[in-house]
């Protein structure tokens, strides 16, 4: 391997990239890798997670910077805790020139509340060239007498915080989404899911962020997970996914 590295980087870049390209295993792309199952997100002095990086990554330096943003950019990062999401910012910003933020194409969050929301708004803000987000809305609203961990003052006074359109934009940040500048697709879901109820809260966050999209003349696709078992047998025209 010592004697093919010279002869890897006298070649053009673009034809490095192929070959990076080629030595990725078909199963590796399009994948949700969870970096925290592969290594230790609560690290302290950010490391590179070899173990969860294709064999070609740790073949010397070089090579990590240069394949690994390649990698990132035909995976989806998948966060559960905001202790990978934070790990994930901070080893994005060890790439340089900022090719780690901008090789990311696709992030999900299990967890999009609270802390989690919060520094995944930051993460998501450091990469420019997002074309895809999968998040799943957190549950600490929806039951009666719940104060809201972000303190939203401008939520309403109802029993569930739910209740209103309104304050579901609040809670979530929904106008934020409209800002990602790049973004072509956005699947979400809730984790107190309720059958009727959350189908028809859904279809109120589906429509609201298509009418904001459109009026800024964008055309991104928006579904809404656990929504196909509810309405497999009907002729909606809202398509929907099952979280994994």
């Amino acid at each position: 391997m010592e004697t093919l590295q010279p002869l890897l980087f006298r070649l053009p870049r673009e034809l490095r990239d192929e070959i990076y390209q080629y030595t990725l295993d078909d199963d590796l792309k399009q994948q949700r890798l969870d970096f925290q199952q592969r290594h230790d997100v609560r690290e302290r002095a950010i490391t590179p997670p070899i173990r969860a990086l294709p064999p070609i990554c740790g073949v010397s330096k070089q090579v990590y910077y240069e394949a690994t943003p390649f990698f990132l950019s035909q995976i989806t990062p998948l966060s559960l805790t905001v202790e990978t999401t934070c790990w994930l910012r901070k080893w994005l910003a060890t790439f340089p020139s900022e090719t780690g933020y901008r090789a990311i194409r696709q992030l999900a969050f299990r967890s999009f509340h609270g802390p989690e929301q919060i520094k995944g708004f930051e993460l998501i803000a450091l990469c420019p060239n997002l074309r895809s987000l999968d998040v799943m809305f957190g549950d600490e609203y929806s039951d009666p007498g719940t104060v809201p961990s972000l303190a939203i003052e401008s939520l309403s006074s109802a029993a569930n915080a739910y209740d209103t359109l309104e304050n579901i934009v609040v809670m979530h940040q929904l106008h934020r989404y409209i800002e990602i500048p790049k973004l072509e697709r956005m699947d979400f879901g809730f984790h107190d899911w309720q059958g009727d109820v959350s189908c028809e809260r859904a279809r109120q966050v589906m429509e609201w962020l298509r009418v904001k999209f459109h009026a800024k003349g964008r055309d991104v696709h928006i579904e809404c997970q656990q929504m196909r078992q509810e309405m497999s047998d009907s002729d909606d025209d809202f398509v929907c996914a099952l979280w994994d």
